[in-house]
């Protein structure tokens, strides 16, 4: 639907605008713009429904993770590492492991894609279908090396007949007991205390005001990053590393205003999208393209993502 009325809008500019004087003509391009920023989105969307269905098993989901998580953290959990020479612990296995059984549980027909366990199809014929996607311990290497920035990402997708999409998305840091959850719509922030608010993006409009959060400076392997990161680098006011989800967490809630992730997994980005755009923010790949394809990602408010993206081009 978007990308009919985005056709239609377009076609109404070249056909009955092209006359306009210049001025005008740039304000009917930059209406379209700004449409098209607030209207693309990679979310299925979620009704009230389905929330009020997931948003409790989410809740439980968190819980038994976090009771494989936190005896583990700061206790010298052994480290092995997986063939793609990434670390994992006992409690990325455990975490993963208590999730997926319960979710065989509860919802047996549902799918699930696991970055410790791998895939489970979905059952049924019909449609909606669902699946599971769950990173257990986003940010592995922090919390082996006692750094508090690791989390746990949980997302839930539909299927209405063209292939998932991300429904609902959580991040949640077991440490601190906070955790988000967006559809895509709005962003809710769950603190200690069952304190809930909803969260939004900054609105900062120029690099040299904004902070700038990776995951690993750009001169590192991982990063696979070059000199346009550090043209990035020397424009904004403050930069920071060791994000991982904890940088995606900061853009939603108001406080970085740019995370850039250039080599993402599936199960690394699916619960960021529905997060990231409930909070306002935009999240896109490095090149401006679909994260969950390109398996890359930008997150930032739509002031600062056109010249940001600029500087990743150059």
């Amino acid at each position: 639907m978007i990308v009919e009325q985005s056709i239609v809008f377009v076609e109404n500019i070249l056909t009955n605008d092209r006359f306009l004087p210049r001025g005008d003509f740039i304000k009917r391009w930059e209406k379209l713009e700004k449409w098209l920023r607030k209207n693309n989105t990679y979310c299925a969307g979620c009704s009230e429904a389905e929330l009020k269905l997931f948003e409790p098993a989410i809740e439980q989901l968190i819980s038994l993770a976090n009771e494989e998580i936190l005896p583990r953290f700061l206790a010298g959990t052994e480290v092995f590492d997986k063939k793609d020479h990434t670390p994992v612990t006992a409690a990325d296995r455990g975490a993963e492991k208590v999730m997926r059984e319960w979710i065989e549980a509860h919802f047996p027909a549902h799918g699930i894609f696991g970055e410790e366990f791998g895939i489970k199809e979905a059952s049924g014929d019909g449609f909606p279908r669902y699946r599971w996607i769950l990173d257990p311990i986003d940010g592995t290497r922090a919390f082996i090396h006692n750094a508090f920035h690791f989390g746990t990402l949980i997302a839930i997708e539909r299927d209405d007949g063209n292939g998932f999409q991300p429904m609902l998305g959580v991040i949640s840091h077991p440490h601190v007991g906070v955790w988000l959850i967006g559809d895509g719509k709005r962003t809710v922030l769950h603190g200690p205390g069952s304190r809930v608010r909803q969260v939004h993006c900054k609105e900062t409009k120029n690099l040299a005001d904004a902070t700038l959060v990776v995951t690993s400076h750009w001169t590192t392997p991982e990063q696979k990053g070059g000199k346009e990161m550090q043209s990035l680098i020397d424009e904004v006011k403050l930069y920071r590393t060791w994000g991982d989800c904890f940088g995606y967490f900061s853009v939603a809630t108001g406080g970085a205003d740019i995370m850039i992730d250039p080599d993402l997994n599936y199960w690394d980005v699916a619960a960021l999208v529905p997060v990231i755009e409930g909070s306002g923010a935009r999240l896109v790949s490095s090149k401006g393209g679909n994260p969950l394809k390109d398996l890359s990602a930008v997150a930032t408010n739509e002031y600062l993502l056109p010249e940001v993206l600029r500087k990743l081009a150059n």
